[in-house]
């Protein structure tokens, strides 16, 4: 009998692993694919597809993505349909698949996602009418064999290029404006991440801002993987930063934007559900990267006195394809556990929330504790068995950890 019970704990934590899948979400800039209409000086010859497919074929390679989603991509079904058949259906593939292209804006260049449909499923796919091209909006639901008969995970994917230049911050606002609405008002509560081409210079940018901070409304947030790297401030052009740049991979070129690797205008950022793990799926801590950067090339070409992040013949591929670097992050898929947002675990629970003074936790016995903002950065920690003077906390929206499980709070002023 006790050969059978410890063949049976086996049994569950093989089980158990094996519920756990992972995405991983690659984005790329690919540098007016396909397109030659209007922008200055690329062409077949300065810009050629051919070559950019051998490129993209090697990087699809190396990082194996389930998710890519590109900016500047040209929009017409031929290109689709040619990129699937190049790039991503080769060697036996035939798995991967996009939606049909949405253009309201009628520009050159789109947003666009391709996907493994082995793992998910695409629902519906909105097109959000902003300038001066769409922000493009996905959701997915994950195919895992561990989920149980009739559970589901959501995953949206919205893919945004605005508009860029240093003197166009109003119009950038406006659309992140129209994505954060949209978020509100129909995935406040989901698994989201906006990634894309954001053209902007520095933390402080009023787009930025509306992304990753509350303003008052508490039912969507957007957090910057590397805000708890060193990776959130004024990056552009600016040496401390050189490991989180990924525009430009040139110090020269026609068609191609010079100067060398000195702006993070390249992004994925996570709804906190996905940073909280309260909806099935979790960001893996330290997978996020800019593909070839290694700090040592600031102001310089990316395969300049070789590479340390990539192999010869990537740095070559990174300098061929774009003047961007692709971005990625690895997610942790698993099956539903009944954890509620806010129940860390059975009879672990935080209350009240939103929260003025002292937040309590429900719990039986003496527990350490730390408190992060959205910046993934510690502002309390400690050891109690029921409440926490959260006072002096100024208000917005926290993390508790309580033994490894993460719970969410919204820090109040106002009276109840």
């Amino acid at each position: 009998m006790r050969r059978f019970f410890v063949f049976l704990s086996l049994l569950l934590v093989s089980l158990a692993v094996m519920a756990q899948d992972t995405i991983t979400v690659m984005q790329y800039n690919l540098l007016q694919y396909g397109n030659y209409q209007g922008y200055g000086g690329c062409s077949e010859t300065t810009n050629s597809t051919q070559r950019k497919d051998e490129c993209i074929r090697d990087l699809l390679g190396y990082v194996k993505p389930d998710i890519l989603g590109v900016c500047e991509f040209g929009a017409t079904k031929q290109l689709q349909d040619a990129f699937l058949r190049n790039n991503l259906n080769i060697n036996g593939a035939n798995y991967w698949k996009s939606d049909n292209i949405m253009n309201g804006m009628g520009s050159n260049i789109i947003n666009h996602i391709f996907y493994d449909s082995r793992k998910m499923e695409l629902k519906q796919h909105v097109s959000l009418p902003t300038s001066p091209r769409n922000i493009d909006v996905y959701e997915f639901y994950m195919r895992t064999s561990s989920l149980l008969s009739g559970d589901t995970i959501k995953l949206v994917c919205i893919v945004a290029h605005p508009k860029a230049g240093n003197n166009c911050e109003s119009e950038r606002l406006a659309a992140m404006t129209t994505v954060m609405n949209y978020v509100s008002a129909h995935y406040a509560n989901d698994n989201v991440l906006i990634m894309g081409d954001f053209n902007m210079y520095r933390a402080s940018e009023s787009g930025y801002q509306i992304l990753t901070k509350t303003y008052g409304n508490t039912s969507a947030l957007f957090i910057d993987p590397l805000a708890s790297e060193g990776g959130v401030g004024s990056w552009n052009n600016n040496a401390s930063f050189a490991r989180f740049h990924t525009q430009s991979t040139r110090t020269e070129g026609t068609c191609f934007s010079s100067g060398g690797l000195d702006d993070r205008f390249d992004f994925i950022l996570m709804s906190d559900e996905i940073f909280m793990g309260s909806e099935q799926m979790r960001y893996l801590n330290g997978t996020y990267k800019a593909i070839g950067n290694d700090g040592l090339h600031f102001n310089k070409s990316i395969n300049q006195n070789g590479n340390n992040a990539v192999s010869p013949q990537l740095a070559q591929a990174l300098y061929d394809c774009s003047d961007h670097l692709p971005v990625t992050m690895k997610l942790r898929v698993q099956a539903h556990l009944g954890v509620e947002d806010h129940t860390m675990a059975e009879g672990y629970k935080v209350y009240p929330n939103p929260v003025k003074d002292v937040l309590y936790l429900d719990v039986v016995s003496s527990v350490a504790y730390r408190i992060l903002n959205v910046m993934g950065q510690t502002v309390m920690m400690g050891e109690t068995s029921r409440e926490i003077n959260v006072s002096d906390l100024p208000a917005g929206i926290y993390f508790i950890n309580v033994n490894g499980l993460i719970s969410k709070f919204v820090k109040s002023t106002a009276l109840y």
